[in-house]
């Protein structure tokens, strides 16, 4: 591979039973199915980890880190249940950055097109305007709740079997779940080099790439990653509209719901943090 693919390769880790791996698709992708060294991250650009089901080491996690510090980029994507359940210890990374993904699930509170209530269909869920201008559809003006109801404008996505975050104040919320439905014990994306978190690993796969406007949210993932051309709005990041944390009994035993304490610094019930710069 010459030096300006390298520059720009994206590498899917698949070395931690991720669920989900790239075998095709974007060629600049490879795979990384061996432990995560700097000389295997040499002129990666994007660090990608799918819903990781084993514990990195320390080793790793110090390369990581010195990684994302050397100005490259890290997406790390879970599921429902969030680390726990994937017995993995990714957050002793995502923590140095203000971001955890909590051991709960997103559902809806009422049926509307798909049929599990997991797969939850979100028409409101931007939180940063440069989100939506980055995807075409700009929205002028200061994010309200009249705007975040206009389908014209707003993005509508498809959040799959995933978790909340829990987001602090040193980082940015972009998406939220929206009003139709609760999380069920928190918050889902997260800004170096460029770290991004999603609650959710199934929200972008093969099946679900074309529903609604899921790909316009990973195309616009992909640019801020990989261009300077998107710069979220201060205002937006600095005082984001996310409603109360609103937590559902566990019928199924699956999940804790023993209760949760707010903290002040807290940006709650969104989808997808970013470190700030």
């Amino acid at each position: 591979m010459d030096k300006e693919n390298l520059q720009s390769t994206i590498l899917c880790n698949t070395y931690k039973k991720e669920l989900f791996t790239t075998n095709n698709g974007y060629k600049s992708i490879q795979s990384l199915k061996e432990e995560i060294t700097s000389e295997k991250l040499i002129g990666v650009k994007l660090w990608i980890t799918t819903g990781p089901r084993e514990k990195f080491t320390a080793a790793e996690f110090e390369v990581l880190k010195k990684y994302l510090d050397s100005g490259n980029d890290i997406l790390v994507m879970l599921r429902e249940g969030g680390e726990s359940r994937s017995d993995t210890n990714i957050h002793l990374l995502l923590e140095e950055y203000a971001i955890m993904v909590n051991n709960d699930a997103v559902v809806r509170n009422m049926y509307y097109k798909y049929f599990h209530p997991k797969e939850v269909l979100v028409s409101n869920g931007v939180l940063n305007r440069e989100i939506s201008r980055a995807s075409g559809k700009a929205m002028p003006g200061i994010i309200d709740e009249e705007s975040r109801g206009n389908n014209a404008q707003a993005l509508t996505f498809v959040y799959r079997f995933g978790a909340t975050l829990s987001v602090m104040k040193q980082a940015v919320a972009v998406l939220f779940a929206g009003s139709v439905c609760f999380p069920l014990n928190r918050t889902i994306l997260s800004q170096g080099g460029k770290l991004a978190v999603l609650g959710s690993c199934r929200t972008f796969t093969d099946q679900y790439l074309d529903k609604e406007e899921n790909r316009k949210i990973i195309d616009v993932v992909f640019q801020w990653f990989m261009t300077e051309d998107i710069q979220l709005n201060q205002t937006d990041a600095e005082d984001p509209e996310i409603s109360d944390y609103m937590m559902l009994p566990d019928t199924t035993g699956s999940h804790s719901c023993s209760g949760w304490s707010r903290t002040p610094e807290l940006k709650k019930s969104s989808c997808l943090g970013l470190p700030e710069c």
